[in-house]
């Protein structure tokens, strides 16, 4: 029999409400499966999602996943928003390249410290009112973006969007909230996966939105300082439609789900203590870094690559880039499927495999781009090394749930602060060290030892990259409720 993975729930209530007691009423239907508005639940583990249903609204589970991915795309795309510009920026401002890779680490470190802060607070406020004043600090600012005059300016609104990046933790501490243990892998894997889409998306259409204002007659000072209108509107829009419209929790708010017993209420200080004084949290910050910090760095310096190495114009070079954002459709969520698949024939043991591989994978692949000279094949070895990045992104948010539950917005802090962390540590490495071929052989080889790490990872209850612990029944088939 396969070990047990099942999460358990922070708290339990000691009996069910009745159907009239909930704000979204559970209806268990002939084939004995509870849902709520269409969508298969476990009452068990507080009525989250068993399934998923992407081509609905319905309020709660899947109205508040398509706000998850949707808060985390517009977020990534005022985060990156300068990033396919710069190097126009830096010749209208006259800005040395190393001013811009300056610009670039003030850009990702503001996250780091505020991804600390947010997981904390979503586990005590609730996902949708930190997300939203997240949202709408990132969009003012970016309002502001066009203004910059000095390096030093363009330092600081860089440091105080990114600030936006910290959504992600909340995304996956809202997702976890959302979906049971046999679906979370995935569902936070797509989540994350799309949200990281507006890294590809902004990559591509700040470039063409730049040029198209140039060819409509504007000059190219005028053509990028408009540009960035458009995205902060989209995110203060966003904002706005989220608050009003989505859930913290399959009962309602935060406080419905206190009221029902389905959540134990939390301190910030609580929160902070269970997330940040497990060792599994930070180990996997570690290997975050060697992914989603990977990807914030090449987000930013792959455009900038491109035109330099190969002589491209500003927007091609912008759409080859903007490939590695785009694997982000499927590759992150095909790393949490590969996870939950694992998961329910081997265990925890499972997870770590398919982490592990992934990350190794990762490495190796950016070794062999750093030898590639030519454009195709530099452009198929990028898109490959994506995939990987990606998908070993969603297994690091497969396992999170798991490291501890009744911390969870602190852990999600801790891992995804260390996504930053690692960005600001590669823009250091290309900043001093060779921002070409060899900074890209050497990065590779640091993600190849990471992969190594997953070794010190055990998770009470679940087990390890060794072995699991034999105390909980298999996680149900996704669709199905656990007590069926």
């Amino acid at each position: 029999m396969p070990p047990t993975t099942e999460l358990a729930a922070p708290e339990r209530a000691p009996a069910l409400p009745t159907t009239d007691e909930q704000k979204y009423p559970c209806v268990t239907g002939a084939d004995g499966v509870p849902r709520i508005s269409g969508v298969a639940v476990d009452p068990a583990q507080g009525f989250k999602a068993t399934e998923l249903q992407l081509c609905t609204l319905k309020r709660p589970h899947m109205r508040a996943f398509h706000f998850q991915w949707l808060s985390f795309f517009v977020a990534f795309v005022v985060w990156f928003a300068y990033a396919p510009l710069l190097v126009v920026i830096r010749e209208d401002l006259g800005i040395a390249k190393r001013g811009i890779w300056l610009s670039n680490i003030c850009n990702v470190a503001a996250c780091v410290v505020a991804r600390f802060v947010v997981g904390p607070l979503g586990d005590t406020y609730g996902a949708v009112k930190v997300q939203t004043g997240l949202l709408v600090f990132a969009g003012a600012c970016t309002l502001l973006a066009g203004t910059v005059q000095t390096l030093a300016q363009l330092c600081a609104l860089r440091f105080l969007i990114g600030v936006g990046g910290a959504t992600f933790v909340i995304t996956q501490l809202w997702s976890s909230e959302m979906f049971a243990t046999g679906v979370v892998g995935t569902a936070n894997a797509v989540t994350g996966g799309w949200g990281n889409c507006g890294g590809g998306f902004t990559i591509l259409v700040m470039g063409l939105q730049y040029e198209a204002l140039r060819d409509g007659g504007l000059s190219d000072e005028q053509a990028w300082r408009r540009a960035f209108f458009a995205p902060g509107a989209a995110v203060l829009a966003v904002a706005a439609a989220m608050r009003v419209s989505a859930d913290e929790s399959p009962r309602g708010t935060l406080d419905d789900a206190a009221a029902a017993g389905a959540r134990a209420k939390v301190t910030v200080a609580a929160s902070t203590r269970g997330g940040f004084a497990n060792a599994n949290s930070w180990i996997l910050g570690v290997q975050y870094a060697a992914c989603f910090g990977v990807e914030l760095h090449v987000n930013n310096a792959m455009a900038m690559y491109f035109y330099d190495r190969y002589g491209l114009s500003v927007g091609t070079a912008g759409t080859l880039a903007s490939l590695f954002g785009w694997m982000n459709l499927f590759a992150r969520g095909l790393g949490g499927l590969a996870s939950d698949a694992a998961n329910r024939r081997l265990g925890m043991r499972g997870r770590l495999l398919v982490h592990t591989a992934y990350l190794f994978a990762e490495g190796a692949i950016l070794v062999a781009f750093s030898y590639v000279d030519a454009l195709a094949p530099a452009v198929a070895a990028l898109v490959c090394f994506s995939i990987c990045v990606q998908a070993a992104e969603g297994t690091t948010f497969a396992i999170v749930p798991y490291v501890a539950p009744k911390s969870l917005g602190a852990v999600a802090g801790v891992v995804g602060a260390g996504g930053n962390v690692g960005a600001v540590a590669w823009g250091l490495l290309f900043m001093f060290g060779s921002d070409g071929a060899a900074g890209y052989r050497a990065l590779g080889a640091i993600i190849i030892a990471s992969s190594f790490l997953s070794v010190f990872i055990r998770i009470d209850g679940e087990g390890s990259l060794f072995s699991n612990d034999d105390k909980k029944a298999p996680d149900p088939a996704p669709g199905r409720d656990a007590e069926a």
